[in-house]
């Protein structure tokens, strides 16, 4: 039996990253980028054009997941 007090943790401090914080951010990016991707790809199909909207909306779907992934580390 240790007669220290316990150490109170510094609620200030922010919690250290997990492994699976990782992930979440990894497939947030490739959902984001693949979802968009399809709703692209959709819309040529749809609209009868080549290839206009795809890259239109893969790059719409990444710069939406980093503005998540921004929004969702800062919270943390």
């Amino acid at each position: 039996m240790s007669s220290e007090p316990a150490r109170k943790k510094d609620s200030s401090a922010p919690p250290a990253p997990r492994e699976a914080d990782g992930w979440a951010l990894f497939s947030t990016l490739l959902a984001g980028v693949l979802v968009w991707s399809a709703i692209g790809w959709g819309a040529d199909r749809l609209l009868g054009f080549q290839a206009l909207f795809l890259p239109i909306g893969a790059v719409l779907g990444m710069i939406g997941a980093i503005y998540l992934i921004v929004a969702r580390t800062r919270h943390l």
